[in-house]
């Protein structure tokens, strides 16, 4: 401010203070000179008026000579959590704040202003819900993949090797169904871009594509065995076709129990270890279960490369125990077990080193045996006409089917065994001989009639009357754990190797037969297992020891509901995807 300081001020003014602009910023000595400002003479002094002058910030004063002194005041104190506050940022953070108030508050007034919906109640019978039992399903379903992904990122590498190998083979421990199976209620196919589960390759769907960690394809699986690959379609499978949860509870403790009761060279039983070694692994693939599996894909493996080293031994390939003038039978079911075990390992990860080739050994040396007439006997002779061997011949033939592989002559023996089969039925209708005894038409008619329902083409007629004569004769003998008298039991009871095939036929055909059986053979089943998992039976089933025979044939029959389609779910296909 320029005005002159010895300038009067007009009267009733009040005395401002006035800062004055230093001109000398340091004294005489040096010293920094404490801020004043110079008033006109014979002004009150400011001190009296009790009006404070400030020096500006960071300006310095200087001092007018012969002025008179100044008394400078303090500025007003703050409050010390204000300012703290301030430096903070709290205004901004009060704001926000209230802002999101506002909107729980908004959000909880919409909520509850929507009226509450009525709940439907869908009881089942025995307690629980639908509703309740679908999502247990799907849950235990979603916890199940999520713990196999996680075991698949964290599993080793370990070696697998067949002892006439001629290589080491190093295979990825990786569990199946590491990969998410799909619900089989989705249509395969038919979605756009390279992905699914397959090899490399352009492709759609759940075919061949892009696929996650190699996987060969899951539909490279023949389509009747799909069902089985995937948890809640088991389940859906069994709700549909009569079934109950206790079969799959029932199945799982027979698998635990088959698991204890391996040999140390990967066999099972205690005779017959081909055959008896055959029933276990059909159980284990029953269920879809692998040599990928986590929990028994150890002891998969090695019942495998022990079938392998049991043809391997033999020049033909024929897996059988020494000295066994049955041989076909062990060589039958063995066969069996190897070829839905090529079939499924398009889902795995591992190779399987002589699988291939035993298989199409066994295959080849049934084909060479059969009787003209369509049979086979006890040994591969090309003679004899027995129904319960054939029973296991046409079963490997199925398998050998269902695998895609080119065989020589494959085709020419399914058409032996359907007339083979035709003609052995009887005119009421039943299988197999007449009069009593382990091979009559009570005990063996399943057999029959199981066969037409895989292999032919325009034999309803006679399969309708089979299965007529099977269900009057099952009605008026029902099917008990208990000893009977006769008839349909032949002298002994169960018959679990006859259960075995009427299980399968009547599945096969669903309606009243199938609504029958669940009503009388699978309680006397599911109630006569054992607290250990197994299932005791005498008679033939009880061949090979550690009921490894009985529990087989119990355990296949609780996963018939799943295991193959249904003949009418197949009906649009070709003649050989009918059998499967």
């Amino acid at each position: 401010m320029n005005a002159d300081p010895n300038q009067p001020r007009p009267a009733g003014t009040a005395s401002t203070p006035v800062v004055i602009q230093s001109l000398t910023p340091t004294s005489i000595t040096g010293a920094v000179a404490p801020p004043v400002a110079r008033v006109a003479s014979g002004a009150i002094p400011v001190a009296s008026a009790a009006v404070p002058v400030y020096a500006a910030p960071h300006v310095e004063m200087g001092v007018l000579e012969g002025a008179p002194p100044v008394v400078i005041g303090q500025p007003p104190k703050t409050n010390a959590f204000l300012a703290y506050w301030r430096k903070v940022g709290g205004g901004s953070l009060m704001i926000s704040l209230l802002i999101h108030v506002g909107l729980i508050a908004l959000f909880v007034t919409i909520v509850m202003s929507i009226p509450p919906q009525e709940v439907k109640l869908d009881f089942l019978p025995g307690g629980g819900s639908k509703a309740g039992a679908e999502a247990s399903s799907q849950l235990a379903h979603q916890v199940q993949q999520k713990k196999r992904t996680t075991m698949q990122k964290s599993t080793p590498m370990r070696k697998v090797v067949s002892a006439s190998s001629t290589s080491q083979i190093v295979l990825p421990d990786v569990p199946i169904d590491a990969v998410d199976v799909p619900d089989m209620a989705i249509p395969t196919g038919g979605m756009s871009g390279s992905g699914g589960m397959g090899t490399a390759g352009a492709g759609g769907g759940f075919g061949t594509g892009r696929g996650i960690g190699g996987q060969k394809g899951f539909t490279s699986l023949p389509p009747s065995m799909k069902s089985r690959c995937s948890p809640v379609e088991r389940l859906r499978k069994l709700k549909e076709n009569g079934g109950s949860p206790e079969c799959e509870k029932a199945v799982s403790s027979a698998l635990e129990y088959l698991k204890s009761k391996q040999n140390p060279d990967g066999s099972w039983g205690k005779a017959f270890q081909p055959a008896m070694t055959g029933f276990a692994l059909l159980c284990y693939f029953g269920r879809c279960e692998t040599p990928d599996s986590p929990f028994y894909g150890d002891n998969i493996m090695k019942g495998i490369l022990y079938l392998v080293e049991v043809s391997k031994s033999n020049p033909t390939g024929l897996m059988t125990s020494k000295a066994n003038p049955h041989y076909a039978y062990e060589h039958g079911i063995a066969t069996y077990a190897l070829g839905e075990m090529y079939s499924l390992s398009r889902l795995g990860t591992k190779s399987l080193p002589g699988v291939k080739e035993a298989f199409e050994k066994g295959v080849k040396l049934i084909i060479e045996g059969q009787a003209p007439g369509g049979g086979w006997g006890y040994t591969y002779n090309k003679a004899g006409n027995d129904i319960s061997v054939t029973g296991w011949q046409y079963q490997a033939l199925k398998a050998a089917k269902l695998s895609g592989l080119k065989i020589d002559g494959l085709h020419g023996a399914i058409e032996k065994v359907v007339k083979n089969l035709e003609g052995l039925q009887t005119k009421d209708g039943g299988f197999g001989n007449t009069g009593s005894g382990a091979y009559n038409q009570w005990q063996l008619s399943g057999v029959g009639i199981l066969g037409l329902q895989t292999f032919a083409t325009n034999d309803s007629a006679l399969i309708k009357k089979g299965l007529k004569f099977s269900y009057d004769f099952l009605t008026k003998d029902p099917p008990t754990w208990k000893i009977g008298s006769g008839g349909s039991h032949a002298g002994h009871s169960p018959s679990l190797y006859g259960w075995y095939y009427y299980a399968q036929c009547f599945f096969q055909n669903g309606g009243v037969e199938m609504k029958f059986w669940n009503e009388t053979a699978l309680p006397e089943i599911l109630k006569n297992q054992n607290k250990d998992g197994s299932w005791t039976a005498g008679g033939v089933v009880a061949s090979g020891g550690d009921n490894i025979m009985a529990t087989a044939l119990c355990t296949l029959m609780l996963e018939v509901y799943y295991r193959y389609l249904k003949v009418g779910d197949r009906a649009e296909v070709s003649v050989f995807d009918r059998g499967r």
